[in-house]
């Protein structure tokens, strides 16, 4: 699905479609966890005195793969900057995929059975701005369903270069592609921008069982076994020896996710060992019946897994698992649990809490603003920013504006996040962090000095 969404006047208008070719262009990928955050700070047209990029009044977008903006795969920001038109490029592959893609490298990905398979982000490919600028002039409200694949730019299906600028939910100290000296590998760091949060949950059910009533929590010890094997008994999270005759599976990203590294760090499972995990619906890499993305056909996905939070969300939003026969095991019924952004959660209706009891707590503890910030919650990760080798200007410009804007949008009143305690926002502010991660694999403490908070 494409979006257009015209924020102010024309381009047309503007004079600015007939200087297409010689705008600069600024390709941005990586975190999907953090892209409503980013899509917020870019679509922002009230200039950079209230958290815009681009200067106030000048901000045309259009956006691709999801119905809506913030969790779209492709985007597309036009404006200027100090008077001078620029298009930032967004597609979004995760953290990893967009560490390698501004290295100008690939990551290796396997599907189900061992093969190879074409991980998203890997080489990147983006939407043509030449292709897309027509649509940006559109009126406000036009809404076109077309493929944009003809738009995107590829050559032999090699894209023609890499990313510019990639949002990362970790480091590159953990990063498949490591920081190397005066290679490629060396990106710049433009520094961390905020906290970036995660939820553990079950798959939403319309009518449950009293097993998946039964699992409230999850332990450290539970998911790093969880993620070696896969599926357990569901009396092995509840303790009830009745509740066994139900499984509960894994459900993860792929190698190119940030949040599968937050995910295997924060649990000290490690980074980069092998995981087992299913898919709901269609499968992960295949392409599958669109008609079938949201069946309860469960898949087991080995190593491989989705390739956005929002397909972790998605298939998470599943429901009536409960009243179907474990396919596997040969239980009365199944359900999944996996880890995945709070905004991607509810934005498919995935709500914690009661009466829905959905999200589960981590060792006792809930998921909230309150908890990551003074320490007993662990799940999250710092959000860095990272530039290409070598970097220059007007790209280099644009990734240091955009690490103070992120700041400046997240602190507006609309957003503030972090500022309430029972909230759960995507991102915290370093303000508001009473406890710190020395790296990325360790656990809170108090105090955040020395830990790249703003």
């Amino acid at each position: 699905m494409k979006i257009s969404t015209h924020i102010t006047a024309a381009l047309l208008a503007l004079g600015i479609v007939s200087q297409v070719s010689a705008d600069p262009v600024v390709y941005l990928t990586g975190s999907t966890a953090f892209r409503s955050t980013v899509e917020a700070t870019l679509a922002n047209n009230s200039g950079t005195n209230a958290g815009g990029l681009f200067d106030a009044g000048s901000v045309t977008m259009e956006t691709w793969g999801n119905a809506n903006p913030a969790s779209a795969n492709y985007m597309i920001f036009h404006g200027t900057i100090n008077g001078s038109p620029i298009y930032v490029n967004c597609a979004w592959s995760g953290s990893e995929a967009g560490i390698a893609s501004a290295c100008n490298t690939t990551l290796t990905n396997v599907d189900r059975n061992g093969n190879p398979l074409a991980l998203a982000g890997s080489p990147e490919v983006w939407v043509d701005v030449s292709n897309a600028a027509v649509d940006l002039t559109a009126p406000p409200g036009i809404t076109n369903t077309a493929n944009p694949s003809s738009s995107i730019e590829e050559n032999g299906g090699v894209p023609f270069h890499g990313a510019d600028l990639a949002q990362a939910d970790t480091s590159q100290a953990v990063s498949w592609t490591p920081y190397k000296a005066g290679t490629q590998t060396a990106l710049k760091s433009y520094g961390v921008e905020a906290v970036v949060t995660f939820v553990w949950t079950k798959n939403v059910q319309t009518v449950a069982s009293n097993e998946w009533l039964d699992m409230t929590n999850v332990t450290l010890p539970q998911i790093d076994v969880m993620l070696a094997n896969g599926v357990e008994p569901a009396g092995f999270f509840s303790g009830n020896t009745n509740d066994n005759d139900f499984t509960v599976y894994l459900v993860g990203r792929n190698l190119g996710s940030g949040t599968r590294m937050n995910e295997l760090s924060d649990s000290l499972y490690g980074g980069h060992n092998p995981v087992q995990q299913y898919s709901i619906g269609y499968g992960c890499g295949d392409p599958g019946d669109p008609a079938q993305e949201n069946a309860l056909i469960l898949t087991n996905e080995a190593n491989n897994g989705y390739e956005s939070g929002s397909g972790v969300a998605k298939a998470l939003a599943n429901t009536g698992s409960c009243q179907q026969p474990d396919p596997f095991n040969g239980g009365k019924g199944w359900f999944a649990i996996g880890m995945v952004g709070p905004a991607d959660a509810l934005n498919t209706g995935n709500y914690g809490g009661e009466p829905t009891n959905n999200w589960l707590t981590v060792d006792g503890v809930p998921e909230s603003n309150a908890a990551i910030e003074n320490g007993p919650y662990y799940f999250w990760g710092h959000e860095n920013l990272y530039g290409k080798f070598g970097i220059t200007n007007p790209q280099d410009d644009v990734g240091n504006r955009l690490l103070k804007e992120i700041k400046a949008t997240m602190a507006l009143p609309a957003f503030h996040y972090g500022l309430n305690p029972g909230d759960h926002d995507p991102g915290i502010l370093g303000q508001y962090m009473n406890v710190g991660k020395s790296s990325d694999t360790a656990f809170p403490t108090p105090g955040n000095t020395g830990n790249g908070y703003p």
